[in-house]
Formats: structure tokens, C-alpha cells, sequence
């Protein structure tokens, strides 16, 4: 087996674990508390290095991985919506107490 190839396999089954398991986690929960979870400049720094890995899989035709992390560029934007959707509600439970 290629070692790229299994590289490859890796980054993709462990991008697809974050991905399939930890961040609809935090989408759920943010959902549930009507609030966002992380702070907006998370949510950028996490959209940019998937949008980078995305473009750099894509040049060097590294499709397998390229998958994984589609579908995490995606999930990353939920959370940025939820982010907006919810900024009203965390602020006024702040000037609630």
C-alpha cells in the first residue's frame, strides 16, 4: 500500500469522526441552549483551514480526503449560522443577570 494512500485513508477517517460526530454534537447543543457554543473567531479559524485543506486536496488530487472535508467546511458554516441566529439570545441573557 502507497503511503499516501494510507495517509490519505487516515486524515479522511479521522476528519470524518470530527466531523460526523463532534460538530453536529455542538450544533445540537447549540441548538438545544439557543446560544452559540464558540466564539465567532473559532468558527472562522476552523472555516479557513477546511476551505485551505479543500483547496490543497483539490490541486493535488487527493480526492479521498477531500470528502471529509466538504462535508466539514459545511458543518463549520451551520455552526456559523447558529452563531448569528443565537447572538441575540446570548446577549441578553447577560444583561438578564
Amino acid at each position: 500500500m502507497d503511503l499516501i494512500f494510507f495517509l490519505s485513508i487516515l486524515v479522511s477517517v479521522f476528519s470524518l469522526a470530527l466531523v460526523l460526530v463532534g460538530i453536529p454534537a455542538q450544533i445540537a447543543k447549540n441548538y438545544r441552549e439557543k446560544r452559540s457554543g464558540q466564539p465567532v473567531t473559532t468558527i472562522l479559524i476552523a472555516l479557513c483551514f477546511y476551505a485551505s485543506q479543500i483547496a490543497f486536496f483539490y490541486i493535488t488530487h487527493a480526492f479521498l480526503p477531500l470528502i471529509s472535508f466538504s462535508v466539514g467546511i459545511i458543518m463549520w458554516g451551520i455552526t456559523l449560522v447558529q452563531y448569528f441566529l443565537y447572538r441575540k439570545n446570548s446577549g441578553l441573557k447577560r444583561y438578564d443577570r
